[in-house]
């Protein structure tokens, strides 16, 4: 077993921590927005898709992250992005509706768990090109 990790890899780890904590967050929502689509009138298959697609494509770049594929990172800046939108909606809607903000865990949850998930990609991705120009200049210089 290999015992040396790189910053990169424990970085991605983390983020594959939150997304998957993310991932099952929006898998309760799933079944909240069915169960709550079947009892009230309304708009009930837009609220599942909605949250169940997200949840698919969270829990799926999670399982393909790695520091090599670019691909798997912008999916989830596209979906972290989204998250931050609808916030966003959200937290405008419920001030002029109700003239309050919602729960402080709500909005923690909503807000800090998609921009961790972002920088961490970000620092990961740094991390992941700066030991390649560190060996290149060093093996320029004869060290």
């Amino acid at each position: 077993m290999d015992a040396i990790r790189t910053r990169t890899e424990e970085l991605l780890d983390v983020a594959r921590v939150l997304l998957l904590m993310q991932g099952a967050i929006l898998i309760a929502t799933t079944i909240e927005s069915l169960i709550f689509g079947g009892i009230f009138a309304g708009a009930a298959g837009g609220p599942v898709f909605m949250s169940g697609a997200a949840a698919a494509l969270i829990l799926v770049t999670r399982a393909r992250l790695r520091a090599d594929r670019r691909w798997t990172r912008r999916i989830v800046y596209g979906v972290e992005t989204v998250a931050l939108v609808f916030l966003a909606i959200d937290t405008v809607l419920a001030v002029a509706l109700t003239g309050a903000l919602p729960p402080m865990v709500a909005l923690l949850t909503q807000l800090v768990l998609p921009l961790s998930v972002i920088l961490l990609l970000r620092r990961s991705a740094r991390s992941a090109r700066a030991p390649l120009v560190g060996a290149t200049l060093a093996r320029s210089e004869g060290v």
